[in-house]
Formats: structure tokens, sequence, C-alpha cells
């Protein structure tokens, strides 16, 4: 149920995805509530070929476009579809499971490509903790739990233990890493004294924190500037507000740019000029913003409790991690201090295994399987 026309990790999952399946030759069908802006995807992504897409009504379709129980209004569009396909590939593992006849079991899967846990409601207002409580009795929230009856392909290990840990669900063998477009961030030298935050500017990706590593960090080198960038969601305009109080209280408006949802081509840019990425979002799988940060030759800087500092960064053998603000300045002050003898090469060539080429082979294994 992600909008695929809009900037975002999410999105470009799905449509680098889709992009892999045309690249193999299968056709693609979609099942979503938005409707699709085909340049605005070429604007964002590049092509890709969609063979059928299965909308809701109009009314339909307004209801199934916000976080509110939207995948119970789309039963009659997904037996449609169940009809017609020879796979399903359910992106988030959602409420899609309760739907299926037990003859169409063996062609669903579920692709748990997210974190378990997303929501964080230290940010919240009390209006918006009401509406996400309301959603929880309701069972818009609960019933995102996958179904032990299906298969589960986890993104990572990281994913597939808490899978266990949190609903008691195991998962198939194979990792399916979500394609992430590498390669275009190759062959970038062109850095300056410039440090990222880079994903959604959403209070769970805790930007505050890696604000605040930032300016602890660079106490000693005031000639560091900082860009936040990344896809603008409903929670964004409230958050903006807390996150230029804190900009401002810190004394570091003047090193600090945000930028919402930038194209591709921006994104390329601020990342070839970046050192450093600062991620500080926990409970996680496998960042996406991260690993392209790392093709760029960006030296990372991660919360030890996430999948890409774990899995990605093979336990902080190529990065660097902390567990609070406080560890997280000190370090980025040690990285900082050597910054220009720290050779990424090893980091750009693990990022090469989340290529285009290894994710068609990991989806090949996983469409021979079912």
């Amino acid at each position: 149920m992600f909008k695929i026309s809009e900037p975002g990790g999410a999105p470009s999952v799905i449509v680098n995805a889709i992009r892999a399946l045309n690249k193999m030759g299968k056709e693609v069908h979609l099942l979503t509530p938005f409707k699709l802006n085909y340049a605005r995807i070429k604007e964002l992504y590049g092509d890709i070929k969609i063979r059928k897409t299965y909308y809701p009504n109009k009314l339909k379709s307004v209801i199934c476009q916000t976080n509110f129980l939207p995948r119970r209004f789309m039963k009659k569009e997904f037996n449609e579809m169940m009809r017609e396909v020879d796979l399903v590939i359910d992106i988030d593992g959602g409420h899609m499971h309760n739907f299926l006849t037990p003859e169409n079991y063996n062609k669903y899967i579920i692709w748990r490509f997210s974190c378990v846990n997303i929501y964080s409601d230290s940010d919240w207002s009390f209006k918006r903790k009401f509406i996400e409580k309301v959603k929880t009795i309701l069972g818009a929230r609960t019933l995102t739990i996958p179904s032990s009856n299906h298969k589960i392909y986890a993104v990572d290990e990281w994913t597939g233990k808490e899978m266990r840990k949190n609903y008691n669900l195991n998962t198939e063998d194979i990792r399916l890493y979500p394609v992430i477009r590498v390669e275009d961030f190759f062959g970038n030298n062109n850095k300056k004294n410039q440090i990222s935050i880079f994903g959604r500017i959403s209070p769970h990706k805790f930007i505050e924190d890696s604000i605040k590593i930032f300016a602890k960090g660079t106490v000693n080198y005031n000639n560091y500037e900082l860009v936040i960038l990344g896809a603008a969601t409903a929670d964004t305009p409230g958050y903006l507000n807390k996150l230029n109080k804190i900009i401002r209280d810190l004394g570091i408006g003047g090193r600090v740019k945000i930028i919402q949802n930038p194209l591709f081509e921006d994104l390329k840019r601020i990342l070839a000029e970046s050192k450093i990425i600062i991620d500080s979002q926990r409970e996680v799988s496998n960042t996406l913003t991260a690993i392209e940060a790392m093709s760029a030759g960006n030296i990372i800087l991660i919360h030890r409790n996430s999948g890409c500092f774990t899995e990605v960064l093979k336990n902080g053998e190529l990065g660097f991690g902390f567990e609070n603000v406080e560890e997280g300045g000190r370090v980025l002050s040690e990285v900082l201090n050597k910054v220009d003898n720290i050779e990424t090469k090893d980091l750009v060539e693990r990022s090469k295994d989340f290529s285009e080429d290894n994710f068609i082979k990991r989806l090949n294994q996983i469409i021979m399987e079912n």
C-alpha cells in the first residue's frame, strides 16, 4: 500500500523489484489503491512495466489510501488478481492472507522487508496516540502480523530473528535482500566536509538523535555541514518544527540544510559529496539508505540495534556503531579525527551484494521453490 509515484525507501523497494521482474521476463500485476503517475515514477526511479493494475473503485480508494484498515476493503480486487497470476508477493505481510483459499496457499508468499516494530510513539501528540490506540483496538495494526501458514522471506537474518522472537514465526532460509541501485553511486570522489542524515523525515527515524550526535561530534570540527534529506510524510510538518527547534537550541542552524523529497539526481550528488552518514533508527532491518551511502563511499555511523549494523556492516567490521547520543557524538569525533585515512573500498564492495543481479538470483531461487 505504498505510493510508488512518490519518493521514499519503501516505494523504491517496490519499483526496483518490479524492474528486476521485468528484466527476468515476468509480467507484473500490481494491487494498489493509488493511481500511478508513470512520468513521476520515471523521473524518480526510471522506467518500469506493469501488465495490469488492480484498483478499488473511487470511493474505496479514498479509504484505502490511508493507514486506517486499508487492506480489508480490497478483498474483491485481491481475489481477482489471485485468479490471474502465478505467484503473489505480499510486500510487507499485510492482511491479505486472510482472504486466501487453501488451494491458493502455495502461490502466496510474504516478503518482510521492513522492520518488525516500526512505530515509536515518543514524539506523537496526544491526538495521534489516541488515533493509533483506536487503530490497534480495531485491528488495523495487529493484523499486519504475517500468518504462520504461509512462506515468509525475511530481508535479513536480523529480521528473521525478530520475527521468531516477537511473533513466534519462522522464516525461510533464503534472505531476500531488496534491490538497491548501488551501481548508480559508484565512482564518486567529490567529497566535502559534509555529513548526511538520509531517510524519511518521520519521528520513527530518530533524526533528532542524529542531529544531536552531529552537534556533539563536530564541536571541534565546525567546518563540517549537515544535510538532512528524505521523503516527507504526514508526520513531517510537525516533526520539522521539533527538529528546527533542536537545531536552533544547539546553535548549529548555519551548518544545517534540510531537503524534502529530493530527486534521485540530487540524492546521488549529495551522497557523492558526503563523507559520513548518521542513522539513529533502531529495531530496524537493513536500511536502503545506509547501503546507498556505502556505495557512494560514505562512512556509516549507525545504531547497533539494527540489521544494518549486525549484518551489512558485519557487527561493526565495516562501520561504526553506537547505543546512545553520548556515545554517538564521541564516536563521530573520533571518526572525524582520522576521516581522511579511513578506507571505504570495502564498504563499496559490500554494497554490491545488494545489486539487482544478486536480487534476481535470489528471487529466481524462490520462484523455483514455489
